[in-house]
């Protein structure tokens, strides 16, 4: 038998969707969630934009990658967790022209911003924007 001595982690992750009226770039992503003059607070936002940079990808792409067969957005959606209202808003995104990604962040990150949102459940729906990291393997 053997016996671990070491250092063990229990990483996690959370899965995002996020999508914005505007180009993505940093600056359209801070501007959409109220992020804007000079704060000390603005490093964890940026920190935040790079993980997601990061780690998003187009949604069909993503859709393409993890799935031998093709499948409907919806069934998707649903297979990971998401609601209804949550497949219905992608929908929505999508029949308007936004590009739509989606994405993980992990406990096991490259920054205390990534940990930080891979621990928390949260959703931003506003005109600019529509981030939601409401699915978490906590």
């Amino acid at each position: 038998m053997k016996i671990r001595q070491d250092f063990v982690t229990n990483s996690s992750s959370t899965s995002f969707i996020i999508s914005m009226k505007q180009k993505w770039s940093e600056k359209s992503f801070l501007k959409a969630i109220g992020v804007d003059g000079e704060s000390p607070m603005n490093m964890i936002f940026e920190d935040l934009f790079e993980a997601i940079n990061k780690n998003k990808q187009d949604l069909f792409s993503y859709m393409k990658e993890c799935n031998k067969e093709p499948k409907e957005i919806g069934t998707f959606l649903s297979e990971n967790g998401y609601s209804d209202e949550v497949v219905q808003k992608v929908n929505q995104l999508l029949q308007e022209g936004r590009k739509v990604y989606f994405g993980k962040l992990s406990s096991d990150g490259y920054s205390s911003a990534e940990v930080y949102f891979c621990m928390e459940s949260f959703v931003l729906c506003e005109e600019d924007i529509y981030f939601n990291g409401q699915i978490g393997g906590w």
